[in-house]
């Protein structure tokens, strides 16, 4: 069954942070479609929806499944402007023709999808090359097939999405040709007889056209490609019926059998026309000529003059004669356009051949703004910024050096005066370097609103998503290490806390739960907040299973606040579900989310609300390469503590400092500061007298005891060596300019 499904979506859609397209991808799981792009202004995550934010396409969707799926596919869309009309057989082509007749579509992609599709191609061509020459060695390899196969699989299927965007004459000749590829290497695999020699030959013959069709997309220009048509006709090992090309002209694959029928049947027809009246045979003949053009019109795709000769069969004895003949001679005249044509087509060939005879070696330079590295040569280049950082450091302390231990002054004042320089440079290079690491996290979350919608179907629950803040930059190696705590983040919001539909219309709620996903820059962190407005978590509930599985004991919970208690959930083996399911985890709990995030120097922090839903904030840092250190004093020894987990310094009367409940507290801002003297738990004797130094957390809950900051420096952290026993709150060392080592504390975490 055939259908025209119709969107029409604007403003309702996307402030549900629905992409549409998604939708589309959905549909082709269930049968074959083709997508007609009339308007596309889809808002970017962090963009607010407006009336101008539109998307329309006509999709038509050939399916043997029942209205009904499609209908449950649609489900959330449906009511903002989806239209699904079944076809009738010719009913499709009719709609198509009247799209074609309509102004074609600006191709409009998405710049970032657009970069990656370049990116991507280029990777697939250079792939497509090396595994084609080993296959010229071993054409009979099922091994190299597929590994040809999938290369050419995915170059369709990214160019089919480019293209889903408007036409691009250039991508359409790379997708029919991806497209014929595929089929031929499918046949291939599927026999285990493998490809000849001559067809391996043109599956290399064609990569080199596809790389002049793509470098010509990529420079604005329209590289003509009809010759390709006879290579995959070749490649198939037999004759296509008709050849499509970018204008929708249709191209015979071979006319010669219409031209001679033709030139037969056209000098009688222009003689019995001649004549007043036909015999029986005479009449006989043109019934029979007429069948012969309609067979064969219809079999090459001459749709125009199929349908012109199908009229003539109806009208042969049923109008005047000398009408018929009228009508006789127009298609003579058709005819002979069409043998005019292929000439012209010919000649036309024959010129292009001569055009080729001029060895072109342009196509033969790369050009290409992108600059493929491994990750494992920017990460090395990472660890030389760091080591210059220390470096700019002991510029720094030599210069003083200078100045207070060998006297020279001049000489010191010179140094000090290029540092400056120095130190403007490698901040740059600094600045430059990591942005080499530096992705937008909607790479992350552009995949989430289809997880969304496949887990509330799932669960027979409504579930509207919102993203916001997508253009935040994160270093590339902590948003590849954040997906699947992410995954389970969401997973959690929908299956624990967003309720069914009875309950919510029980709380008066609205029956779409709402999960929003937002992501800011504060300070040198990135914070992530995955929230929605469920249930919220019992604490009451906690409490109970933290004491069933001995994560507490009933002492412990007796001192723990509220707040406390709730972070208790982050304990490994930790689970409200009374019973485990492959979709509540399976006993995998919140605490692989944190100590996934806890591994590259991140913390994870939890408020809820009963009735009114939970919050999950995680607390990342920009990059995992250089990190900004706040150096600090206990006593006689030099601490690091990253800068980015450090909301404030402040300087407080010993004074001022109380007992609460057994605690060292300090009033700050309204709040209460529970202080960490620190230097008591790593056996270091402070040398603070009247006043000391408080390095205050970003959440104002928590102050660290210190004598004094130092300064702050840009540096490299190193892992701790496993042959070192540390204390708990040391998480790495540094290397100072003076090749003094430093131990970096994770203290405010």
């Amino acid at each position: 069954m055939k259908y025209l499904i119709k969107f029409r979506l604007g403003k309702s859609v996307f402030e549900r942070a629905i992409d549409p397209r998604f939708y589309i991808e959905d549909l082709k799981e269930i049968g074959k479609v083709e997508v007609n792009i009339i308007k596309e202004n889809i808002p970017e995550p962090d963009e607010e929806p407006t009336d101008e934010h539109r998307f329309e396409a006509d999709v038509y969707l050939e399916t043997d499944r029942p209205k009904e799926e499609i209908l449950e596919i649609l489900e959330f869309i449906l009511e903002d402007g989806v239209e699904v009309v079944p076809l009738e057989e010719g009913e499709e082509e009719k709609e198509k023709e009247e799209k074609r007749e309509e102004e074609p579509q600006k191709l409009e992609v998405p710049e970032s999808l657009l970069e990656n599709y370049k990116l991507e191609t280029e990777e697939i061509l250079t792939r497509l090359r090396a595994s084609l020459e080993e296959l010229e060695q071993n054409p009979g390899s099922v091994e190299l097939i597929n590994e040809v196969f999938r290369s050419f699989h995915t170059l369709k299927g990214n160019t089919g999405l480019i293209l889903s965007y408007g036409e691009e004459p250039n991508l359409r000749y790379i997708h029919d040709i991806t497209h014929k590829a595929e089929t031929v290497l499918q046949k291939a695999r599927d026999s285990g007889i493998g490809l000849s020699q001559r067809q391996v030959e043109i599956l290399q013959e064609l990569v080199d056209r596809i790389d002049d069709l793509f470098l010509a997309f990529t420079e604005g220009k329209e590289e003509s490609a009809e010759d390709v048509y006879d290579l995959l006709e070749e490649l198939g090992g037999a004759v296509e019926e008709k050849k499509k090309i970018v204008s929708g002209e249709g191209v015979p694959a071979d006319i010669s059998a219409l031209l001679n029928v033709a030139s037969q049947y056209i000098p009688v027809y222009r003689e019995l026309c001649s004549k007043e009246s036909l015999t029986e045979e005479e009449e006989d003949f043109f019934r029979r000529s007429l069948l012969t053009l309609y067979k064969l019109t219809k079999e090459l795709g001459f749709e125009d003059l199929n349908r012109k000769v199908k009229d003539l069969q109806n009208s042969f004895g049923n109008i005047d004669f000398r009408e018929f003949c009228q009508h006789l001679e127009e298609l003579a005249n058709d005819l002979q356009k069409l043998v005019e044509e292929a000439k012209k087509k010919e000649e036309k060939k024959e010129e292009k051949k001569e055009e080729k005879k001029t060895f072109d070696t342009s196509k033969y330079v790369t050009r290409t703004n992108y600059l493929k590295i491994e990750e494992s040569v920017v990460r090395d280049l990472m660890d030389i910024v760091g080591e210059l950082s220390v470096f700019k450091e002991w510029i720094y302390l030599f210069a003083n050096k200078l100045q207070k231990v060998y006297g020279a002054v001049d000489a010191a004042k010179e140094l000090k005066d290029n540092i400056h320089r120095f130190r403007s440079l490698m901040e740059s290079l600094q600045r430059t370097v990591l942005e080499m690491r530096m992705v937008p996290v909607s790479t992350l979350f552009e995949r989430f609103p289809k997880l969304v919608r496949d887990l509330s179907r799932m669960l027979g629950k409504k579930v509207k998503l919102t993203i916001e803040g997508g253009d935040t930059k994160l270093d590339k190696v902590i948003v590849e290490k954040i997906a699947e705590p992410m995954i389970h983040l969401i997973r959690n919001a929908i299956d624990h806390g967003i309720e069914s539909l009875e309950e919510r219309n029980a709380l008066g709620k609205p029956p779409e739960g709402q999960i929003t996903i937002r992501a800011y820059q504060e300070g040198g962190s990135v914070i992530i907040e995955v929230s929605d407005d469920g249930r919220g978590i019992d604490v009451e509930k906690v409490k109970k299973k933290a004491l069933e599985k001995g994560i507490v004991s009933p002492e412990e919970l007796e001192q723990m606040s509220e707040e406390e208690i709730i972070q208790l959930v982050f304990r490994p083996g930790f689970s409200t579900k009374d019973q485990a399911t492959e979709l509540s985890g399976r006993g995998v709990g919140m605490d692989v989310v944190a100590n996934t995030v806890r591994e590259f120097g991140g913390e994870v922090y939890l408020q809820t609300q009963r009735g009114l839903g939970t919050t999950v904030k995680l607390i990342l840092p920009l990059t995992l390469a250089i990190r900004k250190i706040l150096l600090v004093k206990i006593g006689d020894v030099t601490f690091g503590v990253p800068a980015e987990d450090v909301g404030e310094v402040i300087r407080v009367s010993r004074e001022d400092i109380k007992t609460l409940k057994g605690l060292r507290v300090v009033y700050h801002r309204g709040r209460v500061l529970e202080l960490d003297f620190i230097n008591e738990r790593l056996g270091v004797q402070s040398h603070a007298n009247g006043t000391v130094t408080l390095l205050v957390d970003n959440f104002l809950k928590r102050g660290v005891v210190v004598d004094e900051v130092v300064s702050t420096i840009d540096t490299v952290v190193k892992p701790i060596p496993s042959v070192l026993e540390t204390s708990e709150e040391i998480s790495g060392i540094t290397i100072l300019g003076d090749g003094s080592i430093v131990y970096v504390l994770e203290v405010l975490k």
